[in-house]
């Protein structure tokens, strides 16, 4: 529990990434238009997410650059027991973040209880999603700069396929294509709850982001986190 201690530190070191964190949501919340039964706030709440869980996760480039992991690794400690403390550590701020939304949605919007939990749930899975890709995405591009670069251009050209635009307005073979990318199944569990509620169509969206979480944090630890 360490590394997940002094991780924690860090994070709440420069609150600046949190403070985004809540005002954009708030932001977004107020705009009324946003959340009727037509409106993109449910899947931009996730894209907001994705934009704040990415700057959480400087805290491994950090330690790659000052070769902290490396004496990390030296230790009993494994690169999955690294990576996954360090997971738990960045959702903190994350699921204050989604606890706010779902709150100040509930009261403002009247959201009920069964579909405010399985929004939460559904933000909290791809939020842990989102992190787990940026873990596997710094242990493939050991140049910050260049990675940095290269995952803003993936993170918005995914953000196309679900967030700004619904899945379903894309052709067969662009959606099927889609299907890679965890913003397509965030917005399908989205669009699934408004239409259907809670069920077995929902929970299947929801299953596939908790495998692309294991799949990105297994990739990481085999990898290597340094």
């Amino acid at each position: 529990m360490t590394i997940l201690k002094f991780s924690l530190k860090r994070i709440f070191k420069n609150p600046t990434t949190i403070l985004i964190g809540f005002i954009l949501p708030a932001a977004l919340l107020l705009l009324t238009g946003m959340w009727d039964e037509d409106g993109r706030g449910y899947y931009f709440m996730a894209f907001i997410l994705m934009i704040v869980a990415f700057p959480t996760t400087n805290i491994m480039l950090a330690d790659q650059k000052e070769r902290t992991v490396q004496r990390i690794m030296t230790t009993p400690t494994t690169a999955f027991k690294y990576l996954s403390q360090n997971l738990v550590a960045c959702m903190i701020p994350l699921l204050m973040q989604i606890v706010f939304v779902c709150i100040f949605g509930a009261v403002r919007y009247s959201w009920d209880l069964q579909f405010t939990l399985s929004l939460g749930l559904a933000y909290t899975l791809f939020a842990a999603t989102a992190i787990g890709f940026a873990f596997a995405w710094n242990c493939l591009f050991k140049n910050s700069e260049v990675g940095m670069a290269v995952l803003v251009t993936v993170m918005v050209f995914s953000a196309a396929f679900g967030i700004f635009s619904s899945p379903t307005a894309f052709p067969d073979v662009i959606r099927t294509a889609a299907k890679v990318f965890p913003t397509y199944w965030i917005s399908i569990g989205i669009e699934t709850l408004i239409d259907s509620g809670f069920g077995f169509e929902f929970l299947l969206p929801i299953g596939v982001l908790a495998l692309f979480t294991s799949v990105f944090l297994t990739y990481g630890s085999v990898r290597g986190a340094y």
